[in-house]
């Protein structure tokens, strides 16, 4: 990086005032001295425990201005993958002169640091252009993949890729050219679930029927540790909980929802979850040992797990809850999200009861995080709306337009608010 004056390395007593001037003066000049996770963070999809829970001591403001206090905005391209920042640097997707760039900006004024281009774009008529997959960043790593289905990992450094595969080459995953057809998902419309890390592993939902629905690679080389399932991509992104005393990879495929052994691979069981035109898209939510999920067809459910094998079976369904693309939250034994018909909803996750519901959110998607005392809810049309858990009643406690058109779940960090729409990203102050 720089070159080291031959005194750093001389011994006896000014060594130390020496290396404290270096240290100094080195660290205000180098970006990346702060690759590891920290309080404060929003690494990956949904934040740092990946259930839109904000970091512990990062609290949500207990009221809402008329107007945001926007301490910066930038332009970005195209595309509906969410924003994720770790230490002082920010990362966001999105596609640039025909293919899709990782942006790395620094989290305190916007300034890009560097952009990298990991792949070739893809564009349908529904949900335009650009990448719908979210960023993850982990320390010095951070893994990035493409509409089409190529897993990149990057170095946080410079952008350089450490290694990198395309799903259609080393998986025969097929690209579905006929749009119309009723097959595939992620084929079909583009890849959008975020792969997770677990120790030194990064496990994703491939969705080739050669026995790689899902695929367990080396997170630092790419090495394939395992393969499980024959089941298609979804636009899901997975999660990883402990049901009954075991450790398991959960997500929903294009048909069920599926539980995995993260040491070896085997299915531990699955629940059917078909629908219209393959569109699962919710990511699981974990309580007390049980795994909560909805489609716009299915409605809602809950396995619940049994045993010490790591199996799970159905505990409720309710039809008439039909969730489309939006991942609710869970506090205190209530499930609160955005459902269709313009709906925002609170279910009892131990019966599956609803309620209450409340209207005038949108019609189509909304993203909702909380700190378990306040829920903010970011609606499509990029309006913020902050409310009360109260499992007995709706409680709004205010609300203020943010943005333009929104698809991409804000990241919550060190009290602002990083917000993305069709045009811009704005970082926003929510507490002073």
């Amino acid at each position: 990086m720089f070159p080291l004056p031959t005194t750093m390395f001389r011994t006896g007593k000014n060594m130390f005032p020496i290396l404290r001037i270096i240290i100094l003066f080195i660290i205000p000049v180098y970006q990346f001295t702060n690759l590891c996770v920290f309080a404060g963070d929003w690494p990956k999809w949904r934040g740092p425990s990946a259930d839109a829970y904000v970091s512990k001591n990062d609290l949500l403001p207990k009221k809402l201005g008329s107007t945001p206090i926007v301490l910066w905005k930038t332009n970005v391209g195209p595309g509906h993958s969410a924003v994720v920042t770790q230490g002082n640097l920010l990362a966001i997707s999105e596609e640039q002169g025909g293919f899709e760039v990782l942006r790395i900006l620094d989290k305190k004024t916007g300034k890009e640091i560097w952009k990298k281009a990991y792949g070739q774009t893809y564009s349908d008529d529904g949900f335009g252009a650009g990448p719908r997959c979210t960023p993850l960043f982990d320390g010095e790593l951070i893994y990035v993949q493409t509409c089409r289905g190529k897993l990149s990992c990057l170095r946080v450094r410079n952008g350089s890729i450490v290694w990198s595969i395309d799903y259609q080459k080393k998986f025969n995953v097929k690209w579905i050219v006929n749009k119309a057809q009723n097959v595939g998902a992620a084929s079909r419309r583009g890849y959008s679930g975020t792969p997770l890390v677990f120790g030194n592993h990064l496990i994703c939902q491939v969705g080739s029927e050669n026995n790689a629905g899902v695929v367990c690679f080396d997170k630092y080389n790419g090495k394939v540790i395992w393969k499980s399932s024959n089941d298609l991509a979804s636009y899901a992104s997975p999660i990883m909980a402990e049901i009954a005393d075991k450790k398991q990879f959960i997500t929903l495929t294009t048909e069920r929802l599926i539980g995995i052994d993260i040491r070896n691979g085997n299915m531990l069981w699955s629940e059917p979850m078909p629908t219209r035109a393959y569109r699962n898209v919710l990511t699981p939510v974990a309580t007390d040992n049980s795994i909560i999920v909805a489609s716009h067809s299915e409605g809602m459910i809950c396995v619940s797990g049994r045993g010490k094998n790591g199996e799970a079976i159905l505990k409720w369904k309710n039809p008439k809850l039909k969730i489309n693309l939006s991942t609710p939250v869970i506090i205190g034994g209530f499930l609160y999200g955005f459902a269709e018909k313009d709906r925002f909803i609170c279910v009892d996750t131990n019966t599956g009861k609803l309620n209450w519901e409340e209207k005038d959110f949108g019609n189509f998607y909304a993203s909702t995080l909380t700190d378990g005392k306040r829920i903010l809810v970011l609606s499509q049309l990029g309006e913020l709306s902050l409310i009360g858990p109260n499992p007995n009643k709706y409680n709004e406690i205010g609300r203020m337009q943010v943005c333009g058109k929104s698809w991409s779940f804000p990241a919550y960090s060190d009290k602002k608010l990083f917000v993305r729409d069709q045009k811009t990203l704005q970082c926003i102050q929510l507490i002073k």
